[in-house]
């Protein structure tokens, strides 16, 4: 034991690390379903941070922008509608606009509706100009919007300003909503799997009372004993993040069909994203982190109460 204690890190390591691997090799079904728990509980909040991606990402690729809609009063002229576009234009926190004359608006109108002839018994036309603003990046505030609406509408010969932005708020609370839930579930199953691998580190401390007993005798020391259960604690850590990924995986190929079917309705295109690599390596080294805590605590707390109670 004390020639060990003396040998090299990567040598310990290496005989800590077969050794362990032996042992869970040994208890498979055990091993197997303490991973398998794990792996469901890291799971949860894995899905709900691709639900979150997911609608981050729909919400950004449908609704990038919002943009101004400005209605002018039927009765201007269009050398008068002509200069209130001008009025537009010099306004603060207009990225471009598109103005459509009353004219423009009836055409497309006709072209869109078919109503055509019917149009055409009207002695007026009906529809009014329109021009539609495209905001600047720093104006895509909803109180900026709402600040660049209020300069819009205190324009004489502006009807109305509408703001095309409700499907985008409506996007954006629920994607917060998301994010929300997504961080309580992360929060919460991860505290199950530390409880778990905590659970488990207990029980492999208790069952080897004995070797750890043998080895106090023989000098080992606290690092050496406690070197097994962390490596344990990283192995469960390592596996259920590993299978907490290929789980979350299966999800997003299950679902991949029913989003297609879906936008192939709409006439969109959007397709579901899984984990990137780095989001895969980030959830691997946060999980064997928490099972080398849990691990170091369960096996400390748990060693020094058998020495009490040899003691």
């Amino acid at each position: 034991m004390s020639s060990m204690n003396s040998a090299p890190f990567w040598v310990q390591m290496q005989y800590v690390l077969r050794n362990v691997w032996a042992d869970l090799v040994k208890r498979k079904y055990g091993t197997l379903l303490t991973i398998l728990v794990i792996a469901v509980s890291l799971s949860i909040p894995t899905v709900s941070f691709l639900l979150w991606k997911n609608t981050h990402l729909a919400a950004t690729q449908f609704y990038p922008e919002s943009d101004i809609t400005v209605y002018l009063h039927k009765n201007l002229s269009e050398d008068d509608a002509n200069a209130v576009v001008e009025k537009i234009r010099q306004v603060e926190g207009i990225d471009s606009l598109n103005y459509i004359s009353r004219q423009e608006s009836l055409n497309d109108f006709k072209t869109w509706s078919g109503f055509n002839e019917e149009l055409d018994i009207l002695d007026d036309n009906p529809l009014p100009a329109v021009v539609m603003i495209q905001p600047t990046k720093e104006f895509q505030d909803s109180k900026k919007r709402e600040q660049l609406r209020a300069n819009l509408d205190q324009i004489k010969g502006v009807q109305e300003v509408r703001l095309d932005n409700d499907w985008m708020e409506k996007f954006t609370a629920l994607t917060w909503l998301i994010g929300h839930v997504a961080i309580f579930c992360a929060v919460l199953m991860t505290l199950a799997a530390f409880l778990v691998i905590g659970n488990s580190i207990r029980s492999d401390v208790y069952s080897s009372q004995a070797n750890i007993s043998v080895m106090k005798l023989l000098g080992a020391t606290d690092q050496f004993i406690l070197r097994p259960y962390l490596y344990t604690g990283i192995i469960y850590g390592f596996l259920g993040g590993f299978f907490a990924c290929f789980f979350s995986s299966l999800l997003i190929g299950y679902f991949a069909n029913a989003v297609k079917y879906v936008t192939d309705v709409f006439a969109v295109k959007f397709e579901l994203n899984g984990l990137a690599f780095g989001e895969v390596l980030f959830l691997l080294i946060i999980c064997s982190i928490v099972g080398y805590a849990s691990a170091w605590i369960s096996a400390t707390r748990h060693i020094r109460m058998l020495e009490r109670k040899v003691g």
